[in-house]
């Protein structure tokens, strides 16, 4: 089934609240605030980067919309962890725009949702699905190895700030950015 997560934007304290500018500021060991629009910077994209790999949100979002074409009995959202489910909705044969009953449905695991037993999938989904969602890690709950990897790429950004490095033999740092993550990723089948 494909199916499509909406473009959202995120709340503009979102990279603060995730990895504060003073802790990612120690951890590069960067001691003048002169730098600190650029580490911005570098900070959004890696948490950027993180998410996008592991297909999660490090920090509570609500009202993501998902949007497909059919409305099976589980439905994979495609970002976790899910927290709550806000509505669901779909056009009918005539084009009508139906409202289901968002509590026939319970979250599954990471980011599934599946019909509570007993519940019985929507008659007359013709198309036009849109299951509206909350999801994201609260702050004492985000796993410290992602965390990690958000630091750890935010200083690889800092430090190679070109594209083209001349003179150095370079390697992947054992245990680095794949390693933090790869426990956490969904995986793609």
């Amino acid at each position: 089934m494909q199916f499509e997560l909406a473009p959202f934007a995120l709340p503009a304290d979102y990279g603060e609240a995730i990895v504060p500018l003073t802790d990612l500021r120690q951890h590069l060991g960067v001691i003048e605030t002169d730098f600190d629009p650029i580490i911005e910077i570098y900070r959004d994209a890696a948490i950027d980067m993180v998410e996008k790999y592991c297909g999660v949100r490090l920090g509570p979002l609500s009202d993501l919309v998902w949007r497909g074409e059919e409305l099976p009995s589980t439905v994979r959202l495609g970002v976790w962890p899910v927290t709550a489910i806000n509505a669901i909705s779909w056009l009918d044969a005539n084009g009508n725009q139906v409202t289901g009953n968002q509590a026939d449905w319970r979250i599954v695991r990471r980011d599934e949702i599946a019909l509570k037993p007993g519940r019985r999938p929507p008659q007359g989904v013709a198309a036009g699905v849109e299951i509206t969602f909350d999801a994201g890690f609260a702050a004492t709950e985000r796993p410290k190895a992602l965390l990690q990897a958000v630091r750890m790429f935010a200083a690889h950004l800092f430090l190679n700030r070109e594209t083209v490095v001349t003179g150095t033999i370079s390697g992947e740092i054992p245990l680095g950015f794949r390693q933090l993550c790869s426990a956490y990723r969904m995986p793609v089948i």
